[in-house]
């Protein structure tokens, strides 16, 4: 029975680092059964919020200064609605490299939502929670609170279900 995500034991006090655990989010891409350590989730998902990060960075540094003068700046009516009504957009070369990376930015988040839902899911399972807790997400305000904390939990071995550990692939 495959207990954790590419290996066969469950690994009681293994700590794993940014290298393996990467290795294992992508090659486990759509699986859902067995468990994932707390590892397994956070140093993919640091990952992830990190590139990001530095392509939204590189980005608005990149517009701020290179295509400065593609920036269109409008204070108007817009709509027959009175009051002050600012308008920001980019022309030129400018809104195409912003488009560019906005297409870069959803590339990346398309190849990575189904192993981030599978980690998610084997990691609620880890802690000895059904997957299906993942949907508390989707409450407004409060949900993504309440999963996270529900992600921070420690493992419970203990409370693994044999269902959850039947790889299906």
């Amino acid at each position: 029975m495959q207990l954790y995500a590419g290996e066969t034991t469950w690994p009681v006090g293994n700590v794993y680092g940014p290298d393996a655990t990467l290795s294992s989010f992508f090659e486990n891409y759509i699986q859902f059964r067995g468990y994932s350590t707390r590892s397994e989730f956070w140093w993919p998902f640091l990952f992830l919020v990190l590139v990001h990060t530095a392509i939204g960075m590189t980005a608005i540094i990149t517009i701020s200064t290179l295509f400065a003068e593609d920036i269109v700046t409008d204070a108007r009516d817009l709509f027959g609605v009175t009051g002050f009504s600012p308008s920001v957009w980019l022309e030129g070369f400018g809104a195409i490299f912003a488009a560019a990376i906005l297409g870069l930015h959803l590339l990346i988040l398309a190849l990575t939502i189904p192993p981030l839902l599978a980690v998610t899911w084997r990691r609620l399972h880890d802690s000895g929670l059904p997957g299906s807790m993942f949907f508390l997400g989707f409450i407004p305000v409060i949900g993504w609170f309440v999963v996270l904390l529900l992600l921070v939990r420690p493992s419970a071995p203990e409370k693994h279900h044999p269902e959850f550990g039947v790889a299906w692939y």
